[in-house]
């Protein structure tokens, strides 16, 4: 298998980050072309955008997913209703490479506590066992969020045990330098889980352009990570700037041109 089959894009309706976050130029690059673009295989799609009435057809977004080999989609409201899981397996029936669901910003400040956590079991029981073929269930963990409070920490270990999988994201670009040290947190949150490591191609944390050295920083340590089997992969954030000629996207082009092809 070669490294660029363990990339992931985080996915977005085209546009929906136009005049956002300090992005003021006007991006049209839908998911399926920025997996082109970018030269990987896999996609969270999250579809965001209500807040601009935007509406997503997942059918038409999975339609276009046809040639990848792994997708999956957000789906957080099914923590206060597990029956809203019921549509993505149906789905999954039609797409053979829907293989996962993601819960997006699990923590919310703090709002991970009204969800009980039978709703959570019930999610993934529903998930590994169905009439098409059992999906994985992920979530999204910043690492603002962790390493910070051993209790909070200790507690939170409830809540990451039905899942699977976690992916790790630094939100702040003036964070990045931390990752080493909050990898180490992260693997004692995980034992038992999958993990894939998030990456900013723009800094949304402080609404502004990521630099490459901080691409090319991260990617580095994460490829160490998973050539040692400690990680899946990488997820690519997003789709929605990358036809804006900004350094962190030709960082990762540049770099996945470099290392997307070595075998693993």
């Amino acid at each position: 298998m070669k490294l660029r089959e363990k990339f992931w894009l985080w996915g977005h309706p085209e546009s929906c980050y136009n005049h956002m976050y300090g992005n003021e130029k006007k991006s049209r690059m839908t998911p399926m072309e920025c997996c082109l673009y970018l030269g990987i295989h896999n996609t969270f799609m999250v579809p965001d955008g209500e807040h601009k009435g935007v509406t997503v057809s997942r059918r038409q977004y999975n339609k276009s997913f046809k040639t990848l080999l792994g997708v999956g989609w957000e789906c957080y409201d099914a923590t206060a209703n597990p029956e809203k899981i019921e549509p993505f397996i149906a789905e999954a029936a039609d797409f053979p490479n829907i293989d996962r669901v993601v819960l997006d910003d699990f923590q919310r400040g703090g709002k991970y506590k009204n969800i009980p956590l039978e709703n959570l079991e019930k999610i993934h029981d529903r998930l590994h066992n169905n009439e098409v073929r059992p999906l994985d269930m992920w979530m999204v963990l910043y690492t603002h969020e962790f390493g910070v409070d051993a209790a909070k920490d200790e507690d939170f270990k409830n809540y990451i045990a039905p899942f699977d999988g976690i992916i790790m994201w630094t939100w702040k670009e003036s964070d990045v330098p931390l990752i080493p040290e909050k990898y180490e947190h992260f693997k004692k949150l995980t034992p038992t889980q999958r993990r894939l490591f998030g990456c900013y191609l723009w800094n949304f944390g402080e609404c502004k352009e990521a630099t490459g050295d901080a691409v090319r920083y991260q990617l580095d340590f994460y490829r160490e990570k998973i050539l040692a089997g400690e990680a899946e992969g990488v997820v690519f954030h997003t789709n929605t700037m990358a036809d804006l000629d900004y350094e962190a996207y030709d960082a990762a082009i540049a770099w996945m041109e470099e290392h997307g092809d070595e075998e693993i």
